[in-house]
């Protein structure tokens, strides 16, 4: 077994204790939520909050590949985030990633970032009655700010964009879960435009949303809100039909 780590310069006297946290990992941390994978809260022994992703296992024909030719998904997470800070785009600190492989192949990953005490926007945004307009202009703000610079979130829904309120009544937003992201030159149109789609499936929301992205980056509002739509529409049957498949396939 072979492990590899990368430390952020800034924490590097977390050291010894990150080297740890692969044989802690089940044993200590505050489960913070746990799915295919598992993010967990450690305090560090200087009293830093840390937050720590342990990525799920993959299949060996997937862990061949994070071990040759692409990279890992903590080791992207640890990257992107950085490169969202560098181009301005609020995300919590990068500590450090480590990879753990056996014969050559990747067995386990983790990703380490400070933690952050900001709030997903899911709950005013979605589950609220009446989402919060200013809120909602943020978010098309936001994404706006990011396609016309490349920036693409790879899954921008509203439980991976955060936000807090500051002392002076204004609203910060910070990004999680960025190892998907994507960074280009040039985005088309067509792509921010799915890109968007996933940000909500609340339709009063979205149209809010859609038409002050549109207004901000010279597009027609009523013709984006349209075609958002139908690419939502389509998404939507598509899951439907996956999920179908897969219940036929169940009581077989």
């Amino acid at each position: 077994m072979k492990t590899h780590t990368k430390i952020n310069p800034s924490y590097g006297n977390l050291q010894d204790y990150i080297a740890d946290i692969p044989s802690t990992f089940d044993k200590e941390g505050e489960t913070l939520f746990r799915g295919r994978n598992e993010v967990k809260r450690f305090n560090a022994p200087d009293g830093t909050n840390l937050v720590v992703k342990r990525f799920g296992h993959l299949p060996t024909w997937r862990r061949v590949i994070y071990s040759t030719v692409a990279k890992s998904k903590a080791r992207r997470a640890y990257e992107y985030g950085n490169r969202f800070l560098t181009l301005g785009y609020n995300t919590p600190t990068p500590v450090a990633y480590i990879e753990i492989t056996e014969h050559g192949i990747l067995s386990d990953a983790y990703f380490i970032s400070l933690h952050s005490d900001f709030t997903p926007l899911f709950e005013p945004l979605v589950k609220a009655e009446r989402f919060d307009s200013e809120l909602a202009d943020d978010v098309a703000i936001l994404m706006a700010s990011m396609h016309a610079n490349g920036v693409m979130h790879g899954d921008p829904n509203l439980n991976n964009i955060l936000y807090k309120r500051q002392d002076d009544g204004k609203t910060a937003i910070t990004l999680i879960d960025t190892n998907r992201s994507h960074f280009g030159k040039y985005l088309s149109m067509r792509s921010c435009l799915k890109n968007l789609m996933r940000v909500s499936h609340r339709r009063d929301l979205m149209r809010q949303i859609v038409g002050r992205y549109a207004t901000l980056r010279g597009l027609d509002p009523v013709v984006t809100v349209d075609k958002v739509f139908a690419l939502l529409e389509r998404f939507e049957r598509n899951r439907e039909r996956r999920h179908k498949i897969k219940d036929f396939v169940k009581k077989r």
